[in-house]
């Protein structure tokens, strides 16, 4: 939306004030005449700040020449532009181009800005007035798509994807980073004065590890900082969604990355590449200057013009920043959808003491998916991840711009808010009793919030003071199953659940008790079971369990293939040799047929003092009256004395012109 942006109540979803804003017919012109639409010479809101409490600055693109202004919160409750303020002219704050990717964040009385300072895009950097980073260096940023900012402790971290300087192989390749800059770097002296002395860059895997790992380069979003139990270890973790690249094969997944991690690397080895033509190797430490580059000093101005230059050229740091479990924590392969945004509810407590991390990832598709990892509190070594809900939202081909969960208070369910380009919905972070009737369905679908209470009957939302137990809350959010529930069975009959109905809340299909990330189909159209928007209720992604029922894991796939093959080989090899054995005949048509072999021995004398190559040959003229020259090969002269395969007869040969290829 162009020229206006808006006050939402998020309680209640609706429109508190509409505030507009629109650029000048000269700026507007003066786009136009370089060469850019009507649309795009429009204002769009890029950043929109609250510096404090009754506070806000807004920054434009106001038609390819960014402004900045400020807003005050009157008594009314209605906000204003601030009295005596003119518009700020916000080069270096707010892109030119209402599609480039840029963020900001306000820290400690600053304004952090990730985005570009030209109308060409050509020129990207990080800025704090009057700080940047390096101009027209690729070693510092390469082409970046700015996706967050984080404020933590003496830094601000960037979090972006960018073209790979130290990708050596064939072509171009983007990877996800994390940069860093510390609060108080006040620039360096001489030629750095308007220079970060403290910015670093590290590379960000989010892989599936093996001989020949499988790499989600591109970083979409990222959550908040996470304080949690993760493999029964408390660690501060953030949350992103990862893609490959548009040419690639299509695959989303989500990683945690720690920020003891983070921070390991940022104080571990840097990279370095000594030539154009020289591999990216680490820095040996004894060439790492004294006090180490990138570290927040009292005042950044009284270090030395070696520490300066080291951090000019080695921006970069050489190990990448892990993923806190085994492998992404979410995936999907489908050419239907990507992942865009995420937000947490963390540490939603259990029946029995656990915490897990509750997942809302959006996507490019309209659609949010409701996920966790439910060995994440006991272990990192493994990751067992469940979709609880598949919501579609928006109408199907819609981009979920922003997701977030609120609370309110104690008495409200928390709710997920999410934006589409459009539109702005808001949903429960769970709906426990609508979607399962009995307790085997409540405890299936794996979901931190909900538990079967056996005094009630029915599935409810589990408080962090509710009793596990007999008597209390059945929960099993790791098992999904528990023998303590009244209709508990062992095991389902293929009969039992080709009658269950698939569409039933009372009997949730779609549960991913039974279902994993991994193993996830892409519902089809027929799938999908649409309710009405107007009663609150969300179209819903429903798959029969009978399909479940009947996959096959990929190695019995592998073995029966190769089983095919083999005696598909074995079949062919047999058929052929009997066939060949019972075609062949003895009165086959050969110029060799009537051939006759002296009785010593045939063409080769086998007498070992004997070497000529042949000792005589009786050849008789065949049934078809042709003469055959057993040596050459050719056939005889006619009677006429002149070869028939021959150009010319008994005359000289002709010099041949040499031809050279």
């Amino acid at each position: 939306m162009s020229n206006m942006f808006y006050i939402i109540d998020a309680k209640t979803l609706k429109e508190r004030q509409r505030l507009e804003w629109f650029s000048e017919s000269g700026p507007q012109n003066l786009c136009q005449m370089k060469g850019k639409s009507t649309e795009e010479c429009q204002n769009y809101i890029r950043i929109l700040v609250r510096k404090n409490e009754g506070e806000l600055l807004v920054c434009g693109t106001y038609s390819y020449s960014p402004r900045c202004r400020e807003y005050i919160l009157k008594d009314g409750g209605s906000w204003v532009v601030k009295e005596g303020a003119e518009d700020i002219p916000a080069r270096g704050l707010c892109p030119y181009d209402p599609w480039h990717n840029s963020t900001a964040i306000y820290a400690d009385g600053e304004l952090y800005v990730g985005t570009v300072t030209d109308f060409s895009g050509t020129d990207p950097l990080i800025y704090r007035a009057p700080l940047r980073t390096e101009q027209y260096d690729l070693n510092h940023l390469n082409a970046p798509d700015f996706v967050s900012a984080l404020d933590y402790g003496e830094h601000v971290y960037f979090f972006f994807r960018e073209n790979a300087v130290e990708y050596s192989n064939c072509g171009k390749a983007r990877y996800s980073r994390v940069g860093r800059v510390c609060k108080k770097d006040k620039g360096g002296a001489h030629s750095f004065t308007s220079r970060w002395t403290s910015f670093l860059k590290a590379r960000l895997n989010c892989s599936i590890p093996g001989d020949f790992p499988f790499y989600f380069h591109h970083i979409q979003s990222t959550s908040g900082l996470v304080k949690g139990v993760y493999g029964e270890k408390e660690s501060e973790v953030m949350y992103a969604t990862m893609t490959t690249g548009r040419n690639e094969l299509s695959g989303s997944g989500v990683c945690a990355f720690p920020l003891r991690a983070i921070l390991d690397v940022f104080a571990g080895p840097f990279k370095e590449q000594a030539t154009p033509d020289s591999a990216w190797i680490p820095v040996k430490k004894k060439k790492v200057p004294e006090p180490r580059p990138g570290q927040c000093v009292e005042d950044s101005r009284t270090l030395t013009d070696v520490t300066l230059n080291f951090v000019k050229s080695h921006p970069l740091m050489d190990e990448a920043v892990p993923n806190i479990f085994s492998r992404p924590l979410a995936l999907r392969t489908s050419f239907r959808y990507r992942f865009t945004k995420i937000a947490v509810d963390p540490q939603v407590q259990t029946a029995d003491g656990k915490a897990y991390d509750v997942l809302f990832v959006g996507t490019d598709d309209g659609r949010v998916l409701k996920a966790v990892n439910v060995l994440a509190y006991d272990r990192v070594d493994d990751v067992r991840s469940v979709v609880i809900e598949d919501l579609q939202v928006f109408p199907p081909g819609t981009h979920v711009e922003n997701l977030e969960v609120l609370h309110f208070s104690k008495e409200d369910t928390p709710q997920v808010i999410a934006v589409s380009a459009d539109e702005i919905f808001s949903f429960p972070v769970h709906r426990c009793s609508q979607v399962a009737k009995t307790c085997s369905d409540c405890v299936k679908l794996q979901d931190p919030y909900c538990g079967w209470d056996l005094k009630q009957g029915q599935c409810v939302a589990v408080s962090s003071g509710a009793v596990s137990g007999s008597h209390g809350v059945i929960q099993k959010v790791s098992a999904g199953v528990s023998s303590s529930c009244p209709d508990f069975v062992f095991e389902e009959s293929l009969e039992d659940l080709t009658k269950r109905p698939t569409s039933s809340p009372a009997s949730p299909a779609w549960a991913p008790g039974r279902k994993d990330w991994e193993t996830n189909e892409i519902p089809t159209e027929n799938d999908v079971h649409q309710q009405s928007r107007t009663t609150g209720t969300l179209y819903m992604a429903v798959e029969e369990d009978v399909k479940r029922k009947e996959r096959y894991s990929s190695e019995t796939f592998a073995i029966a293939v190769t089983t095919a093959c083999v005696a598909a080989l074995i079949v062919g090899f047999v058929s052929g040799y009997g066939f060949s054995r019972r075609c062949r005949s003895d009165d086959l048509d050969s110029s060799y047929a009537d051939i006759r072999f002296p009785a010593d021995g045939g063409l080769m004398n086998h007498h070992p003092h004997n070497h000529h190559l042949m000792n005589h040959v009786d050849a008789q003229p065949n049934i078809n009256n042709k003469s055959i020259n057993l040596v050459l090969n050719v056939p005889a002269k006619n009677p006429n004395g002149k070869n028939p395969n021959s150009a010319a007869d008994n005359q000289p040969i002709q010099k041949v012109k040499k031809i050279y290829l």
